[in-house]
């Protein structure tokens, strides 16, 4: 139950977000200009290695403060404390006129240290919660199974603290590049901005490409840069130039329904992997043990949930998006006040029907190495122990049982 709870966590934790780009209706009228799309595509993987660099700076100011307990607690009470007021006096309420220029580099700096700030405190958050759940887990005996719970969330939460911090800061770093592309298209003549457009996008090209590049190398190891590097980088010059030229300087690029369509390709692709296939990578990458079994079951949950969730954007009732958006609302308000209230009640439903499948999931799953008392049953199978094979299947039966009746009185009192 909490190998599947884990799971399903963390699984709604990513693909809730992720739903609204996978939504058609929400991104079908997205359209931007090509110098915007460009330096975005452009500043993404910058951000992806200035988020990366951050987790690795903060990272050892981690391991100083982790060597003593009470600076642990320290560093986790203080951290987000300090993050929230800076966070509050960077980002104002309301202000009648523009502030000077010294004043909001003054303002992003000490959202960068906010941003460190809030990673500081996830990684003090996941050691402290790994020290505490081995120590429960040793102490509590029979229910030793909920310090292992609270342990393996820490590792988790540490694991996926650096993707979140390079998403975040491949946001960050595309919106401020795709800001500037759009001033660009503004500010620049017609007969220049052609040629700016043509430039922008050739650089794109090459970076993304390039990436490609080092991910095949990476793969197949053939370590020739002609090959892996410069070759990928002249004809993603090439595309992308070609590309520019497709569109006209002033001119918007659908680039709503080209995210669309790779986000639900790849949400296909995951899914289409079952959890008893991703088990056996991640015990290679992991070992064996439940730990594993979560990261495969989150995986799928996330692709499943991604789907299910967009499917439900995709149906809901126009008029409330029409009549936020007439008052003039941007796209977070949009979905906020006119999107989310009416996709509470099924993502609730969805989540509960998800957590349910992995309960039923987490058994099978542990034949291959996944933990759990699957990796139990696989095990008095083999010893020919049926006796206590046949507990552990009614022990199934029961778990399984009650998660169907409880799920049914969560979904009855909720949606």
């Amino acid at each position: 139950v909490f190998l599947a709870l884990l799971a399903t966590v963390f699984g709604t934790m990513i693909a809730s977000p992720r739903s609204f780009r996978a939504a058609r209706n929400l991104m079908s009228d997205v359209k931007s200009p090509v110098a915007s799309v460009a330096l975005t595509l452009t500043g993404w993987p910058i951000g992806v290695a200035l988020g990366l660099q951050a987790v690795s700076w903060v990272s050892q100011i981690s391991e100083q403060l982790t060597t003593n307990l009470v600076l642990t607690a320290a560093g986790l009470i203080f951290s987000p404390v300090l993050a929230y007021f800076i966070i509050r006096w960077a980002i104002p309420p309301e202000e009648l006129q523009q502030p000077p220029t010294i004043t909001r580099i003054i303002r992003i700096i000490a959202l960068i240290l906010a941003a460190l700030l809030i990673i500081l405190t996830s990684l003090l958050l996941a050691y402290l919660m790994f020290v505490a759940g081995n120590a429960l887990d040793k102490a509590l005996g029979p229910f030793g199974f909920i310090g292992y719970f609270i342990a393996q969330t820490g590792e988790i939460l540490r694991i996926i603290t650096p993707g979140f911090a390079a998403l975040a800061g491949a946001a960050v770093v595309g919106g401020a590049l795709g800001n500037l592309g759009m001033l660009l298209n503004d500010r620049i003549p017609f007969s220049s901005l052609r040629y700016i457009n043509f430039i922008v996008s050739a650089v794109a090209g090459a970076v993304i490409f390039a990436i490609l590049g080092a991910a095949i190398n990476w793969l197949y190891q053939i370590d020739d840069p002609f090959k892996t590097l410069w070759l990928p980088m002249a004809v993603g010059a090439l595309v992308g130039g070609i590309l520019s030229l497709r569109y006209g300087p002033k001119e918007l690029v659908p680039i709503g329904s080209v995210i669309y369509l790779i986000i639900r390709t790849i949400l296909n692709a995951v899914r289409s992997i079952e959890p008893l296939i991703s088990v056996i990578v991640f015990v290679v990458w992991v070992g064996i043990g439940p730990f594993a079994g979560a990261l495969a079951l989150a995986l799928h949950t996330i692709a499943a949930l991604a789907k299910l969730y967009s499917e439900q954007v995709e149906s809901i009732s126009s008029g409330p998006l029409e009549a936020v958006t007439a008052t003039g609302a941007n796209r977070l308000q949009t979905i906020i006040y006119a999107v989310v209230p009416q996709i509470v009640p099924p993502y609730i439903s969805f989540t509960m029907y998800r957590w349910d499948i992995n309960v039923r999931m987490s058994t099978i799953i542990g034949f291959a190495g996944g933990g759990g008392i699957g990796f139990l049953l696989q095990q008095n199978i083999r010893l020919l122990d049926y006796r206590a094979a046949a507990v552990q299947m009614l022990a199934i039966a029961i778990v399984v049982a009650t998660m169907d009746y409880t799920s049914a009185m969560i979904r009855e009192r909720f949606v």
